[in-house]
């Protein structure tokens, strides 16, 4: 049936499928072709954890300058006590001179603080040490800087209160002695000082090392310069055989030969009367196969220059020091590592050459000391107990008054030396 102005579009017959290609129609919009499928991505595998390396953002406003700035890393710091306890009993002959006396007495208590950080490629560290008795005292107060050098050099930089680079024996730790006590010798050279010390190990000759200083000159626990002069002093250390790590004796660093001289000058004053002392010494230490020794001398020079018009006279002191020890091959009990070792000294001291003492025993009078020594060790130097004899005899024999200065003053010393470290 048939309806005036309209028409019904009648759907197209179903196309049956089949597997011949259709001819296209030209009025059907071509779908779009899909897009390629690129090839697979081959992932790296991941780098290391110990091998990233993670930018850490700098709170510090970029350098305007040509040249990059980098702050000096520090590491954390250490801290840490050491220390060493000296207890001793002596006999002394007794006489009529002073400071005879006997008994059982600590020779040293000491403590030591040490800290030590890093400022990029310079160590820092401190190094305080007090005395504990007769009273607290302040014996080494210093800060050093450390740069190691190319070619096994080293520069170390030394300020604060420290031993003044004069005379081995001086030099020389209480704690790591082969013998009781030091040599007499040590009493001439300055003690402890105020001031800064410089220290250079020579790059490419590293058995030459070379120390310099300047101090106050007023000795130790004086914190200002109350002359307004200087103590400058100078060492030149030579180790052609072996490498002596620090300042001991007896055979426990290995085989070494070191041979020394050092110089200094301090300028004093006393009212309107100046003295000029002048420091000249030489020593030569070394050990090979368990035989250790050393050989020191220094001399000493005072010279004055007065306004007034009393003269003072200038004189010389000076001496000597030779000592020899063996450390034998055999170890003792407990536990096999006890050492045994024996030791002998000779040395003289003459303290003033040109006035005469006043009395026996006098504090200036000259002397020669033959010393006998066996000392067994435990721990090495931290822990060893020592017997010794001394016999004296006075090269000062006669008073100024022309009476006999010869008196009766051997001594023996035993000592015990534990040290934590």
């Amino acid at each position: 049936m048939c309806v005036s102005g309209l028409a019904f579009a009648q759907p197209p017959p179903a196309i049956p499928p089949t597997d011949t290609p259709q001819e296209p129609d030209a009025n059907r919009v071509p779908e779009p072709e899909p897009a390629p499928v690129p090839p697979p991505v081959t992932v790296p595998p991941p780098m290391p954890a110990q091998a990233i390396a993670v930018p850490v953002a700098s709170t510090e406003p970029p350098s305007t300058g040509t040249l990059h700035e980098v702050e000096p890393r520090f590491a954390p710091w250490k801290i840490w006590l050491d220390g060493f306890l000296q207890p001793q009993f002596r006999t002394r002959q007794n006489s009529a001179a002073q400071f005879d006396e006997e008994g059982f007495r600590f020779k040293l208590a000491r403590v030591v603080l040490h800290t030590s950080t890093t400022a990029g490629s310079v160590d820092i560290s401190s190094f305080i040490e007090v005395e504990l008795q007769p009273t607290f005292e302040m014996v080494d107060a210093l800060v050093t800087a450390t740069r190691k050098l190319p070619h096994h050099g080293q520069i170390v930089l030394d300020v604060g209160q420290m031993r003044v680079p004069i005379s081995r024996q001086q030099l020389l730790s209480d704690a790591r002695l082969a013998f009781v006590d030091k040599g007499q010798i040590a009493t001439l050279a300055p003690r402890r000082d105020l001031g800064a010390r410089l220290t250079l190990v020579v790059p490419k000759l590293p058995q030459l090392r070379v120390i310099g200083g300047a101090f106050n000159g007023e000795g130790p626990n004086q914190v200002q310069n109350i002359n307004e002069k200087y103590l400058y002093a100078g060492r030149v250390e030579v180790t052609p055989l072996g490498h002596e790590t620090q300042l001991s004796e007896s055979s426990f660093s290995g085989n070494f030969l070191t041979i020394a001289a050092s110089v200094g000058l301090n300028k004093l004053t006393a009212g309107t009367r100046k003295e000029d002392v002048r420091y000249l010494g030489f020593d030569i230490s070394g050990a090979y196969k368990g035989i250790s020794g050393s050989f020191e001398y220094l001399q000493v020079d005072h010279e004055y220059s007065e306004a007034g018009a009393m003269t003072v006279e200038d004189f010389r002191a000076n001496g000597f020091v030779a000592q020899l020890n063996y450390l034998m091959p055999v170890q003792l009990p407990p536990h096999q590592q006890g050492r045994l070792e024996i030791g002998a000294r000779l040395e003289e001291i003459d303290r003033n050459d040109t006035i005469p003492i006043a009395q026996i025993g006098d504090p200036e009078q000259s002397v020669r000391q033959m010393t006998g020594v066996v000392s067994f060790y435990l721990r090495k130097h931290s822990l060893k107990a020592q017997l010794a004899f001394s016999h004296f005899e006075e090269i000062e024999d006669m008073t100024s008054v022309g009476e006999d200065a010869v008196y009766d003053n051997d001594q023996l010393l035993l000592q015990v030396t534990y040290r934590w470290e």
